[in-house]
């Protein structure tokens, strides 16, 4: 009995530092943000424990489990469960609120297939809402998808086009520097030709 009571001691002393730590602040490198721990129970837990020392194993279970708020269903071994239907008698007696704690013998599962099933109901039931709420975002996603494609296609198709364009004035100045080239080149055999006919002239002018 000594062991029960100090099990249930140790975690009462812990359930007081745990509120004491409840929204404990987390230091951030960035004071834009603020940070905090907060920790909740899990609902309900449930406890199976084995027949040598019942009431011991059941302390070891049901003391941490209420010390973190969690109800319990407890399923003791049926032909070793008078002391924890002892526990859960003190437990009403010191003032759990109900449905803290649950005296459960025999090998019925019932109630956590109850607690389970309704757990599994509202899953669904969230289940449905998220779909109906991401469908639509799915289906602007898939237009904008869409859009964007259209976009680039057109996009490519202007810079395409562009292209083409620039090629074509390149290519017309390259011909036009050529056929400059070209007139220079005529210019520079006329020039070369006007100095010989004008040497010739002058040639036959000194020898008459």
């Amino acid at each position: 009995m000594d062991d029960v009571a100090g099990c249930f001691e140790f975690y009462a002393d812990l359930a007081e530092k745990l509120d004491g730590k409840q929204k404990a602040p987390v230091s951030l490198p960035m004071e834009t943000f603020k940070s905090y721990v907060l920790k909740e129970t899990i609902d309900v837990v449930g406890l199976i424990t084995p027949w040598n020392y019942p009431l011991l194993m059941a302390a070891w279970k049901v003391a941490p489990a209420l010390a973190a708020g969690c109800a319990t269903i407890l399923k003791p071994f049926e032909l070793a469960s008078v002391t924890c239907l002892e526990l859960a008698d003190i437990c009403k007696e010191v003032g759990l609120p109900p449905g803290s704690e649950m005296k459960h013998i025999g090998i019925d599962t019932e109630a956590l297939k109850e607690h389970f099933g309704k757990k599994v109901m509202e899953l669904e039931e969230e289940k449905k809402i998220v779909q109906q709420e991401s469908d639509p975002l799915l289906h602007e996603v898939k237009n904008l998808s869409v859009n964007i494609d259209g976009l680039a296609q057109k996009s490519q198709d202007v810079r395409g086009q562009k292209m083409k364009a620039l090629e074509a004035q390149i290519l017309d100045l390259k011909k036009k520097q050529e056929n400059q080239v070209q007139l220079l080149k005529q210019k520079e055999k006329s020039k070369e030709t006007a100095k010989k006919l004008q040497a010739e002239i002058q040639s036959n002018c000194s020898i008459r």
